[in-house]
């Protein structure tokens, strides 16, 4: 893969970019898909961002591996429910750096009577997983604040065991946001979930069925955060009208909350929300966006005190550290707390090429698309020059981000 390093100019852009379906709900969308016995939204596509091909890879193992758990169209296929001998003996899964992949189907290859050999790349295999060796009806306890993906995860592939099951979360659930889109993708394929108040009760022997209109998924709210912030910021850049119209006003991706917290974020007239000036947002739920949202923050005057930080270390990069470490360079102070983050902005951004930065080193992505694509936006604003080790890495989410952000055009 190559990974050289490039430097963008400095200055404010004019243009229109892509944008990319939604990567979480595609992941479920796809799988639900998968369940259903519908197997033609699972091909190959070259606009796919690396998570979501590495779905549809894993995917299409599962289906040559195990036989699909409920009628196909038009083809008699055996149901999960009817007796059989275990099956993937042998079959290797590659999730590639998707934590989403491998959270998801761990519970739902284990319902299947598969037990994989995960191949998993980057920082992967050292993040949080549960490993489910066999699945059987009955209580799963879990905590709730670790990744809400193990709690959909459970979800996807309770319905489809003999019995009935019941998910109690030990602690409370964060990213609930995530857990109401899976419910929604399970609603809208025949399977019925019940909220308890420790969790979630599951009848079992349930079989998923595709709605006719075939999968729809949603325009990226994670993706549109970019966009938007570009925006923000005082770039003349927009999106086609069907990418935003492809953003459902009343989507249940956590990342929406992009556009309330760039309001409060106004650069040149900041709403605050303390007493001594600061703005504080709280990004528990929508992690994702935090990175960009300190690049915002970072070219207003004042403070910006970041909440629900903690999980964001354990992602494809520690990304708090990581955007400390940025936006130092960047000539920007930052405190860096165990379950909170302050950027001590200036209204300005230093370059990243000269004495602002470590020697004439390109500025570091740590591999991590969401800085690497962070690192972009800051460009705009900055006073110099940026350059930056790393943009493949954006594939993972936004695979024409690089491509459409360097036909943008320098405004005078």
């Amino acid at each position: 893969m190559d990974v050289k390093p490039i430097e963008l100019k400095n200055g404010l852009r004019s243009g229109v970019m892509r944008l990319a379906p939604s990567k979480s709900h595609a992941h479920r969308v796809l799988i639900a898909e998968f369940l259903a016995g519908r197997f033609g939204a699972l091909a190959e596509n070259p606009v796919d961002c690396d998570d979501i091909a590495a779905t549809k890879r894993c995917l299409r193992t599962l289906a040559d591996a195990v036989p699909p758990p409920v009628l196909g169209r038009g083809v008699s296929k055996p149901s999960v429910s009817e007796p059989r001998p275990r099956a993937g003996g042998g079959t290797k899964l590659d999730v590639g750096e998707s934590g989403t992949t491998r959270r998801l189907l761990g519970p739902v290859v284990a319902a299947l009577g598969v037990t994989p050999e995960w191949i998993m790349r980057g920082r992967l295999a050292s993040r949080p997983q549960i490993d489910y060796a066999d699945l059987k009806p009955g209580v799963q306890e879990l905590p709730g604040d670790v990744s809400s993906q193990f709690v959909s995860g459970l979800l996807f592939a309770l319905p489809i065991l003999k019995g009935d099951s019941e998910i109690r979360l030990t602690t409370p659930l964060a990213s609930r946001g995530y857990v109401n889109m899976t419910l929604d993708v399970l609603k809208a394929y025949g399977i019925v979930i019940e909220e308890t108040d420790a969790g979630f009760k599951v009848p079992g022997n349930q079989k998923y069925v595709a709605p006719a209109d075939g999968p729809q998924i949603e325009g990226d709210w994670s993706g549109a955060a970019f966009i938007l912030a570009l925006a923000a910021l005082g770039n003349d850049v927009t999106m086609s009208a069907a990418d935003r119209a492809s953003l459902k006003a009343d989507s249940l991706q956590p990342d929406k909350a992009i556009e309330g917290m760039l309001e409060k974020l106004a650069v040149t007239a900041p709403v605050v929300e303390s007493d001594d000036g600061t703005v504080v947002l709280d990004v528990d739920a929508c992690p994702d966006i935090f990175p960009i949202l300190t690049v915002v923050a970072a070219c207003r005057n004042g403070v910006t005190r970041f909440t629900g930080t903690r999980r964001l270390k354990i992602k494809e990069s520690d990304r708090t550290a990581a955007m400390a470490d940025v936006l130092g360079c960047l000539g920007v102070a930052c405190d860096v707390g165990e379950n909170e983050f302050v950027v001590k902005g200036t209204g300005r951004l230093g370059g990243a090429v000269g004495e602002t930065h470590r020697g004439t080193e390109p500025l570091p992505t740590y591999a991590d698309h969401r800085i690497a694509m962070s690192i972009a936006v800051a460009a705009t604003r900055a006073s110099a020059p940026v350059s930056l080790d790393n943009t493949v890495c954006a594939a993972k989410s936004f695979p024409t981000f690089f491509e459409d952000f360097e036909t943008l055009a320098l405004r005078a």
